[in-house]
């Protein structure tokens, strides 16, 4: 059984209990991916893994390099290399540049046998979405490819990249089918519109532009400028000029942030997945530039840390060939922007309506350096070991260099002097006493430990794992917290966790000279099975920002979290934390979830107080979340106080799985207690199961019956036939 987590309270209720129903439809939502424990690489900070490709200055391959002809520092600290070997074309690995097979005795008389894991060289096309131009270079560079002899030992898999990726062609050796593939995946049309809109945006700035100047002209001969000094219609069509720029330029914003994330996250799944393979990994991923916005900066080293752990370089090609300078004219707009905002903000001396680009003119500087998304591309190659390729439209030889790279290369492994998982990125170098050669190798990864059975750890996530080891764990504010039990499915009980963070316990800062308000907040879940392996992670982070007028208004509220998860039968531990990055404050809670085994029961989901519902696209059909229906989205109390207005009525809300084929009608009971006696009782007949098998509803209490303040417990208990099973929860009514 479940039951609320936060803390709750009891009072006394005298009066009737009236009951009125309301049957609601669930929606749709895909179940997550359950994690197995051998999805985890146990290399980590314990053992660091390096591929060196090692060029001389003419840029050809040297493959006589031995093991102390290198020296490798993390942080500036020499490291001592614990095995280095070269591995060549065919996959055969040869110990310290002798040449001898590394399967092969040494001279010492020792001998070593290779992984056949190590031998296998995973190579992944990525085609993220692409212009004309680009799906025509992205195609060449593709083919290019595999003209080329790349040995039997290398496989290729196509991917597309959208709002998420997807497989177009899985691993293989069959050169036909690859090509088949980079045909369709390079063939997908983007809209038509998008040009002519990008056509309009421009010629409404220069209007603008021409505008501000004519605005600035008046103002430097006394004028005042506004709808009074010019022409009304010119000042109509400036500003409705303005609008649609405004309109484009937060279009632009929230179009960034989404393309960040999908392109972030998408890549951190290709890395996750091929973990497990100890051999070299490529990623060639053709783009037109990657957007990493500034608070997707974690995200964007998380990326570049977990490649580096999982051995997979990143080769980067910007698929517009020479067409690159729109990219800085992106930059430069963005620039240009926040100088005029502001000049424009000093001349109306705040007289005048503050407009969206003066809003955003103190992040716009920042802004318009992650737009130069190219640079972002020759990050993510140059610090995975990997090269960057752009300003070109001959392929032919990036790709030679790159079928080069990964079929002749030197690995190298080391255990790092520090051992302390600090969540500090790690630099390293590697240098040779050999002049006249150039290393290529990874830039670092971050000391975050690896937690068996869960996906890969966070930066921000580290500081609330070190709060859950501490004891007893910190309570420095309150936040609160939930899980509720649904029905069953094939991979077990689906599970909603609910976490809320009332914003009032966070520390704001206020800058008085933006007149903005900013607060930062981490949120952290870990479901851990009864021999203490964690079986599902979750977590957010949310820096918070916006105008301080509105800060009063937002302490009001809290910051709701929800993950829905499928979990077998069992005995499990959940720890919590929620971390107020302001001041560094923690708070943790550790609870225990015990889920049975429940067959072909009846059967019932955790019942929930319902704090509001609120409107979902109706559109949605594909979202089965519990809390989620036709007509809206229920946001569960989790223990504020409810006022007992007169006329007003608490909502029940719980889902009832009947057995089917069945004759029996259910039932559902509700029974409100006060100090352990029951005050009131109510039955109903529940209607028809939905064509899923289930009944949602939602029972209303009216209010006027709650005369005193104080907490109550709320039975509910489901029967059909001659079974019966109970659920409860409790509640507070306030003064």
């Amino acid at each position: 059984m479940s039951q609320f987590l936060a803390r709750t309270l009891v009072f006394a209720l005298a009066g009737s209990l009236a009951i009125s129903p309301l049957l609601v439809q669930a929606q749709q939502q895909p179940k997550p991916t359950p994690k197995s424990p051998d999805e985890v690489l146990r290399i980590g900070a314990e053992e660091v893994l390096l591929d060196i490709v090692v060029r001389d200055k003419k840029g050809r391959p040297i493959q006589d390099l031995k093991a102390g002809d290198l020296e490798i520092y993390e942080d500036g600290t020499k490291q001592e290399i614990s095995s280095f070997r070269l591995v060549n074309r065919s996959g055969e690995a040869t110990v310290e540049g002798t040449g001898i097979p590394a399967s092969a005795g040494t001279n010492s008389g020792t001998s070593r046998t290779a992984d056949p894991a190590r031998q296998i060289n995973l190579v992944s096309f990525v085609f993220e979405r692409l212009s004309p131009d680009g799906r025509r270079n992205a195609k060449m560079a593709a083919m290019e490819f595999l003209k080329e002899e790349y040995g039997p030992n290398v496989m290729v898999a196509i991917f597309s990249l959208d709002q998420r990726i997807s497989v177009v062609q899985s691993f293989t050796s069959d050169r036909d089918r690859l090509k088949t593939a980079v045909e369709r995946v390079t063939n997908a049309a983007p809209p038509s519109f998008i040009e002519g809109s990008q056509q309009i945006r421009r010629e409404l700035e220069n209007f603008t532009r021409a505008d501000a100047t004519a605005a600035a002209s008046a103002a430097s001969v006394g004028g005042q400028g506004g709808a009074g000094s010019v022409n009304g219609a010119a000042f109509a069509d400036a500003k409705a000029a303005q609008i649609t720029i405004d309109i484009l330029r937060m279009s632009d914003d929230a179009a960034r942030q989404q393309q960040g994330a999908s392109s972030l996250f998408s890549l951190l799944s290709l890395i996750e997945g091929q973990k497990k393979l100890l051999g070299r990994k490529t990623v060639v991923y053709f783009s037109e530039g990657l957007q990493v916005q500034p608070n997707q900066k974690d995200a964007f080293q998380t990326a570049i840390s977990s490649a580096n752990r999982a051995n997979v370089s990143f080769y980067a090609i910007d698929a517009r060939g020479l067409q690159t300078q729109s990219d800085f004219d992106s930059a430069k707009e963005s620039l240009n922007a926040a100088v005029a905002a502001n000049e424009r903000q000093q001349r109306t001396r705040g007289g005048q309506a503050v407009t969206f680009e003066q809003a955003k003119s103190f992040d716009n500087a920042e802004n318009a350096i992650t737009k130069n998304t190219q640079n972002n591309l020759a990050a993510l190659a140059e610090s995975t070991g990997g090269v960057f390729v752009a300003n070109t439209n001959d392929f032919r030889a990036p790709m030679k260099r790159v079928i080069s790279e990964l079929t002749s290369y030197y690995e190298a492994s080391y255990s790092p002097t520090g051992k302390e998982f600090d969540g500090r990125f790690r630099a390293i170098t590697v240098k040779t006493s050999r002049p006249d050669l150039v290393l290529q190798t990874r830039s670092g990864y971050f000391a975050v430990p690896t937690l068996e059975g869960a996906s890969q750890l966070m930066p921000y996530e580290l500081p609330m794992l070190t709060a859950l080891s501490v004891k007893p764990i910190p309570r420095e504010f309150e936040f609160r917290q939930q899980i509720l039990h649904f029905g069953d499915r094939p991979s077990g009980t689906q599970e909603l966790l609910v976490l809320e963070v009332p914003l009032a316990n966070l520390t704001f800062k206020v800058d008085d000279v933006k007149k903005s308000y900013s607060t930062h907040c981490s949120l952290l879940a870990l479901l851990k099975n009864s021999e203490g392996r964690v079986v599902q992670k979750f977590s957010e982070d949310f820096p918070l920002d916006g105008p301080v007028a509105r800060l009063d208004a937002l302490k009001k509220g809290n910051l709701v979290f929800t993950r829905t998860f499928d979990v077998l039968p069992g005995r499990y531990t959940l720890e919590t934390v929620a971390h107020d990055r302001e001041t560094n404050k923690k708070a943790a809670r550790r609870s225990i979830l015990i889920v049975p085994n429940r067959g072909e029961n009846l059967k019932m989901s955790s019942v929930s107080v319902i704090k509001r519902i609120d409107p979902i696209d109706q559109s949605v059909s594909t979202d089965d979340h519990p809390f989620r229906f036709q007509t809206g989205k229920i946001i569960p109390n989790l223990g504020e106080p409810i006022n007992a207005t007169a006329g007003g009525e608490l909502g029940v809300y719980t889902v009832v799985y009947p057995i089917a084929g069945s004759s029996n009608k259910p039932q559902l009971i509700l029974e409100v207690l006060s100090d352990g006696q029951s005050i009131a009782r109510g039955q109903i007949d529940l209607p028809a199961p939905d064509k899923q098998g289930k009944i949602s509803y939602i029972a209303k209490l009216p209010l006027d019956n709650f005369k005193t303040a104080g907490n109550y417990e709320l039975r509910v208990i489901a029967r059909q036939g001659q079974q019966a099973v109970e659920e409860h929860t409790f509640f507070t009514i306030g003064q």
